[in-house]
């Protein structure tokens, strides 16, 4: 991250499309953080907003505290960006990037865009009303919570990181209350009931009892589809962008450049080491090439017994024999 303001944003997508969205995980989730993205890329570029190319790192989050489905995507925006000549440029506003009702407009069109491209290209299985579903959409106004611009992102890093690598719910927050009679069994989940929540003080917690068959079925409905990335990074936080613009950033809001440099400096100290060198050339730098498994390798060391079922003999052959 760089060493400049941030401001925390959540997109959430409308519930209409909630059901669409389980018959099409990785589509819709995919959508989700991209057309995020393009929301803050294009508000960005308005000359009256901010006028260059900010950075962004979105996380997934399909839940909601007490496991209902609740698909939305968190985001950490950089409060300015590059500009066309290269120069780091703030935002005109002091508080937020853009209008709330900008960011509302923009992120639930490329949303729909992006979603009715897909449904083009026959790769939505959809479901009933869809078309109605997608005008119900698009004429209500979506949710994105701007945060105000903070230094001090600790906070919040350690609270999306936390998701990176689990999923809805922590052991701390389940209890299985067992009964003799196992259809009487609950299991009970703890949640924050945020809309009773008061300003500058922590969400009361609740306790929602559950069936758990039900349980179940509402975990494994937030497991992501194999090899889905929830964590992904945009503009000036993408590795190929930020490869192209870093000769220009000022180095004073750049954060921690030295950090890996010094660790393998200090490692290849303490090895005392050189690093490995081609025996022909002299040259340190190789190049990594995949090689392939060779599936029959096994077998030249173990042999599988046969597992061809013995003949078959009729009652007949029997008694002749």
């Amino acid at each position: 991250m760089l060493n400049v303001p941030y401001t925390h944003t959540v997109f959430t997508i409308p519930h209409e499309l909630h059901k669409l969205a389980r018959l099409n995980k990785r589509i819709i989730y995919g959508i989700t953080m991209r057309a995020a993205w393009l929301c803050v890329k294009t508000v960005c570029k308005d000359s009256e907003n901010v006028g260059g190319l900010p950075g962004m790192i979105t996380v997934l989050h399909t839940f909601g505290s007490d496991l209902k489905q609740h698909i939305h995507t968190h985001a950490l925006i950089t409060f300015g960006g590059i500009d066309h000549s290269g120069k780091w440029v703030w935002p005109k506003r002091k508080k937020k990037i853009a209008p709330f009702r900008q960011m509302c407009k923009e992120y639930r069109k490329a949303f729909i865009k992006l979603l009715k491209k897909e449904i083009a290209n026959g790769k939505i299985k959809p479901v009933d009303n869809l078309e109605q579903i997608l005008i119900d959409v698009d004429k209500k106004r979506w949710n994105v919570r701007n945060g105000r611009p903070t230094m001090d992102t600790t906070i919040i890093e350690r609270y999306l990181a936390r998701y990176i690598n689990r999923v809805a719910i922590t052991r701390s927050r389940l209890k299985y209350i067992a009964h003799q009679d196992k259809l009487k069994s609950t299991v009970e989940i703890t949640y924050n009931d945020y809309r009773n929540q008061k300003d500058g003080e922590p969400a009361p917690k609740l306790v929602k009892p559950l069936d758990p068959l039900v349980a179940i079925n509402q975990f494994m409905q937030h497991v992501l589809p194999p090899y889905l990335q929830k964590s992904r990074h945009y503009g000036l936080h993408s590795y190929q962008t930020w490869k192209k613009h870093k000769d220009n950033i000022p180095k004073s809001i750049k954060r921690n450049t030295d950090t890996v440099k010094n660790l393998f400096a200090i490692i290849k100290a303490l090895l005392g080491k050189e690093p490995i060198q081609c025996e022909n050339c002299g040259h340190t730098e190789f190049d990594m090439s995949i090689v392939s498994s060779d599936p029959t390798w096994i077998f030249n060391f173990i042999t599988l017994p046969s597992l061809r079922a013995p003949p078959y003999q009729s009652k007949k052959s029997v008694i002749l024999s």
